[in-house]
């Protein structure tokens, strides 16, 4: 214990360079990786609720145990380096929902999106209105909630997992 008023900063500055230093902190400094994944996901939110509203659908609601499942998903593909609504082992994104306990959905869906662009989300969003099945799936009328998840693939990439549900009121 430090016994004089040096000796206590001393410990504080050798506290703080310690934790400073770890290699948790140092990764998430350096990056930035997990508040840029968390402002690009509300921005994709944003943008597909303002599409939605263009089209005058009701607004997704967010709920985290959805963007857990999505955020699995998107860490798993990154992690094994695969692109695919079905994972190596079969599953799809039915089968990750109900293992994640979401029981009270009626009907599921699920868009996948990867890019390297500059402004990822606005180029996923984008890409997602011109392809007929993720429109589909992101005008889909009864949709109700959403969860959205980020990673980053070993190449850069950034993928993207939006799962969309429907629980009726």
């Amino acid at each position: 214990m430090p016994r004089t008023p040096a000796q206590g900063i001393g410990f504080l500055i050798g506290f703080w360079l310690a934790f400073a230093l770890s290699p948790l902190m140092v990764k998430t400094a350096a990056s930035g990786e997990p508040a840029n994944l968390a402002s690009l996901e509300a921005e994709l939110f944003a943008r597909v609720n303002r599409v939605r509203s263009e089209h005058h659908l009701i607004p997704l609601e967010r709920r985290s145990d959805l963007d857990r499942v999505a955020q699995a998903h998107s860490d798993d593909m990154a992690l094994r380096d695969y692109f695919s609504h079905h994972s190596p082992e079969g599953d799809n994104p039915v089968d990750r929902l109900q293992r994640a306990g979401i029981g009270d959905m009626h009907l599921a869906a699920e868009n996948l999106g990867k890019t390297t662009q500059s402004n990822p989300s606005a180029e996923i969003v984008e890409s997602w209105l011109r392809s007929p099945d993720h429109r589909g799936n992101l005008l889909a009328p009864a949709l109700n909630f959403t969860g959205i998840g980020i990673a980053r693939g070993s190449d850069g990439s950034l993928i993207y997992t939006q799962v969309y549900i429907l629980v009726p009121r």
